[in-house]
């Protein structure tokens, strides 16, 4: 997103450089960590409506007609970066909230967290989580596979299973190791030393990969979103390995 170009009032503008992969009414793009999915009671916009305006002044760049609404099939957090799926229309839609239902969309993420942490791991709890429109705590798990680490901040790649609202945030904070700058589910003052040690605006989490069934594309796809800056230089402060790019 740019703050100089505009495509409307008070929605910035789409930067198409974003998008991963379209086609057979997919839309993968790499969301930015700070702009939220879509317009809700905090934010007059979101990224669906950014690539909506967008479209509508860019048309036909999109396999969509203009003034068509797109379709979050999941979500990431505000503070989250990387891959985010769209549907182009409601069948399309459908086929990937299907698809998300019976897990067979695989997803992996990066995030650092607070404090030392297990080689490999897997942690299982009941998160707050809305289903069907009503919050509720359900069973939620996620597996980790330490990257990088000391004894006080740890870099994980982290397999969610299923999808539910700030699962990877709230499982780990319960075990100790929220997220490095998590002021929601971190403690407080650990957390602002996090972000102002490191310059970084909110917690890091990234969803790095995302693989798409057979049945979506007619082949299994895989879609990849190198880490942001904001990981490379809290790995260059802590002295650690660089990262190798996926591929």
């Amino acid at each position: 997103m740019t703050s100089e170009a505009r495509s409307g009032p008070d929605i910035p503008s789409f930067d198409p450089a974003s998008i991963i992969f379209q086609g057979s009414g997919v839309l993968a793009v790499n969301k930015p960590a700070g702009v939220p999915v879509h317009r809700g009671t905090a934010h007059s916009y979101g990224l669906a409506e950014i690539i909506e305006e967008w479209v509508r002044r860019n048309p036909g760049v999109i396999e969509i007609r203009a003034g068509r609404p797109i379709h979050p099939v999941h979500r990431l957090d505000l503070e989250a970066s990387g891959v985010l799926l769209f549907g182009l229309g409601p069948a399309s839609a459908r086929k990937l909230q299907e698809a998300f239902s019976n897990r067979t969309i695989r997803k992996k993420y990066l995030a650092v967290l607070a404090g030392p942490v297990d080689a490999v791991g897997h942690v299982h709890g009941r998160v707050r989580s809305r289903l069907r429109g009503v919050y509720r705590m359900l069973d939620s798990e996620l597996t980790f596979r330490r990257l990088r680490g000391d004894e006080r901040l740890s870099l994980v790649e982290v397999i969610p299973v299923g999808g539910r609202t700030h699962q990877i945030r709230e499982l780990f904070a319960k075990i100790g190791r929220p997220l490095a700058g998590d002021l929601r589910y971190g403690k407080p003052t650990p957390s602002r030393q996090f972000l102002e040690k490191f310059q970084v605006p909110w917690l890091l989490l990234h969803a790095l990969e995302l693989v798409l069934p057979e049945e979506i594309l007619g082949a299994e796809k895989t879609l990849l979103v190198p880490a942001p800056p904001e990981f490379h230089r809290v790995i260059a402060a802590k002295g650690w390995a660089p990262l190798e790019e996926p591929r």
